[in-house]
């Protein structure tokens, strides 16, 4: 019997589903990981260059083409041992920073994420001195990594995202 995976579920996971590492309720809540990420993702995980050349060398195209396709096993593989409750938490943790990289560095000149860059730096060299220091600064640039590999500022941001993330309870709901 072969088995149908639902609409936006990355054939990398087929594995653990086999296995019953994946429910389907989590099944589920990757695919809507995978539609959240989309909305955001000016760009292709693999761009259509780096498709091409994997083609002619393989002879088949890679698995993880869109950021939603690269977010989606990395949850799933990384945290597939958790709880479907768990499971949401990290989903609605992701949609956070996303909507954050969004609002912070949309319209931002270069010069803004420039010294974003040189406080994560300056904080990682006092940070093995002082463990724990500055990590807010750390956060901005996983944020900014969001914003520019995935061409964040691309796409505008949805109202239903403004209106999620506004009502978002940090400290029920983040990780």
């Amino acid at each position: 019997m072969e088995l149908t995976l639902p609409k936006h579920v990355n054939p990398e996971l087929m594995p653990m589903i086999r296995q019953g590492l994946l429910n389907p309720e989590k099944v589920a809540i990757l695919s809507e990981l995978h539609s959240i990420v989309e909305r955001f993702a000016g760009c292709l995980y693999t761009d259509e260059e780096a498709q091409k050349k994997i083609l002619e060398k393989t002879g088949s195209l890679p698995d993880l083409i869109t950021w939603g396709d690269y977010f989606q096993t990395e949850v799933a593989s990384r945290y597939y041992l958790e709880s479907e409750d768990s499971l949401r938490r990290i989903i609605d943790t992701i949609r956070f920073d996303l909507i954050s990289s969004h609002l912070i560095f949309s319209g931002k000149p270069d010069h803004y994420k420039d010294k974003i860059r040189a406080d994560v730096l300056f904080s990682k060299g006092i940070d093995s001195a002082l463990p724990n220091q500055n990590m807010e600064s750390q956060h901005l640039e996983i944020l900014l990594n969001y914003f520019e590999n995935m061409e964040i500022g691309k796409k505008p941001l949805s109202l239903q995202d403004k209106a999620w993330y506004e009502s978002f309870q940090i400290d029920e709901i983040a990780i």
